[in-house]
């Protein structure tokens, strides 16, 4: 098992297998020289560096190595990332290629400074009011009731989390399944599987969660849970506030034939 706390990245590299090994320890350099002040730690299994929210993570892999700096970085720099096999958030590197170490340092200087301006804006001193959590519709409760013991215990656990975190979202059995909605705009769902529950944020690539994958052409992400125990309250908390603050406009997708545009 890795240590916790800042000799968990060190810890994390001596690990890593040889032919990912020097060329992490490369990355990692850059990454220090440029974020001297971000704590060290271990986040969904990678090496991160946070400084008032994860500014970028390394991961070490068979064949590659792993970037990565949030999906806004990739946005922003994408023509700089045109030779890159790239994904929401996500840059791969493959072990023959050379490190993109000039690049890695753009970014990481690039967040810092992307975090550091998040952290001086003002914040408002008016807070949504949030009522009890809202009671679970009769029709979510149908629909959970109806899954299998493991699938239940997972149903119920989400639908508890969703509806304590989102108090003043409206919830209802949408295509079938529990969504959960702010002024009519879908932001959070779960439905059941045979492999497992599925959990999708329609606007959860925007983010900047590894652990949530993309899903489709737009925004959206999931994470899956073949049982209870995964599912991670503190990680799904942090992924409700987000979809509270971070929204695109669902509700107007069709009249916009199609265009999705984010809502303020």
């Amino acid at each position: 098992m890795l240590p916790k706390g800042p000799s968990a990245v060190t810890a994390y590299l001596n690990a890593a297998p040889a032919p990912a090994r020097s060329r992490l320890r490369a990355l990692v350099a850059v990454i220090r020289a440029e974020a001297p002040d971000a704590v060290e730690r271990l986040s969904y299994g990678l090496a991160t560096w946070h400084q008032g929210e994860n500014l970028i993570h390394l991961g070490a892999f068979k064949h590659h190595v792993g970037i990565y700096p949030g999906a806004a970085a990739i946005v922003a720099f994408a023509d700089a990332l045109a030779g890159f096999k790239t994904s929401k958030g996500a840059i791969r590197v493959p072990h023959d290629a050379p490190l993109p170490l000039a690049l890695v340092r753009r970014l990481t200087r690039w967040r810092v400074e992307q975090a550091a301006a998040k952290a001086a804006r003002p914040v408002s001193k008016r807070r949504p009011r949030r009522s009890p959590t809202a009671p679970v519709s009769a029709n979510i409760a149908t629909y959970n009731a109806s899954q299998s013991p493991s699938t239940r215990a997972v149903c119920t656990a989400l639908a508890g989390h969703l509806s304590k975190a989102l108090p003043e979202a409206a919830s209802r059995l949408w295509h079938g399944h529990p969504v959960w909605f702010l002024e009519r705009n879908p932001v959070v769902g779960y439905s059941a599987h045979r492999e497992g529950t599925r959990l999708l944020f329609w606007s959860g690539q925007s983010f900047d969660e590894p652990a949530l994958s993309p899903v489709g052409k737009f925004k959206a992400a999931e994470a899956r849970y073949a049982t209870v125990a995964d599912v991670d309250a503190k990680a799904l908390s942090r992924w409700l506030e987000k979809a509270r603050a971070i929204q695109w406009d669902y509700g107007n997708i069709a009249k916009k034939k199609g265009q999705l545009t984010r809502l303020p």
